[in-house]
């Protein structure tokens, strides 16, 4: 009884010191357990937030993503879904995070718990170079009865359907569309947040400005089930360190040079 008692002692400091053990079925020997992947909801047609280039997943929210599973000990796994979608995804348990540039707003908190902000940009507007003197100021654009492209379901389209009575709202299903909407003349304005705003005119430059001054802060954050208040502190606390220790700035600046711009 002694012997196989000394036998054992080795066998779980093994297991305490490099994690949990298991049995498999058909050996008998012991493994490690994997931690559980962590599961981000995004929908990767947003650049430079979130989107999919040469098959992998791209941008400011991705790269966030790999940084957070990392600190937490766990493997990132992105699952893409339709904007409509993530809240819903997310309340049933089928994703652990939304990171997908989503904005924080009072409706939204009534769902879902969303981190400390890691960002506030501001709602801008795209539109055709030749037309700038037509809408520098935020009451030229308030009052016009142009065709103002939003994604459907995003703050930008609550401001559009609350603030430009005389507008006709058009529904785009993605920003990088807005471009061609714009270059086309099918729409006047485009209007989003800074990030996406920005990325459009970089690519656009000879076709498209922007007005920059801004309508209203748009605070960024990540959405987190309400009852997971374990990953939300946790998200938190990392969130915290990469302010002060320069991560948060280091991974906007890499995709939004301009970022000044729309602070």
């Amino acid at each position: 009884m002694m012997k196989l008692f000394r036998a054992v002692i080795p066998l779980v400091l093994v297991c305490l010191v490099f994690g949990a053990c298991g049995k498999t079925k058909d050996s008998g020997e012991f493994q490690r357990i994997e931690p559980e992947p962590l599961r981000i909801g995004t929908t990767p047609n947003y650049p430079p937030m979130t989107f999919v280039s040469d098959g992998r997943y791209a941008g400011v929210e991705p790269d966030f993503a790999r940084l957070l599973a990392r600190k937490l000990g766990r493997p990132v796994f992105f699952l893409p879904l339709r904007w409509e979608q993530l809240i819903p995804a997310l309340m049933e348990g089928k994703i652990d995070l939304v990171m997908s540039g989503m904005t924080v707003t009072r409706a939204r908190q009534m769902r879902i718990s969303f981190t400390e902000p890691y960002f506030t940009a501001r709602l801008v507007a795209a539109m055709r170079s030749e037309d700038a003197g037509m809408y520098d100021s935020r009451e030229k654009i308030l009052k016009t009865s142009a065709n103002v492209g939003v994604i459907p379901g995003t703050t930008a389209d609550a401001f559009v359907q609350k603030n430009l009575p005389n507008a006709r709202r058009m529904a785009i299903a993605a920003a990088r569309h807005a471009a061609l909407e714009l270059k086309t003349k099918k729409l006047d304005l485009f209007l989003s947040d800074g990030p996406g705003v920005v990325w459009l005119v970089s690519e656009n430059e000879a076709a498209l400005t922007g007005f920059w001054e801004g309508f209203r802060e748009e605070p960024l954050a990540w959405g987190v089930r309400r009852e997971d208040e374990e990953l939300l502190n946790a998200v938190n606390s990392i969130l915290q360190t990469w302010k002060t220790d320069g991560t948060v700035d280091k991974v906007l600046t890499r995709w939004l040079p301009y970022l000044e711009k729309i602070r």
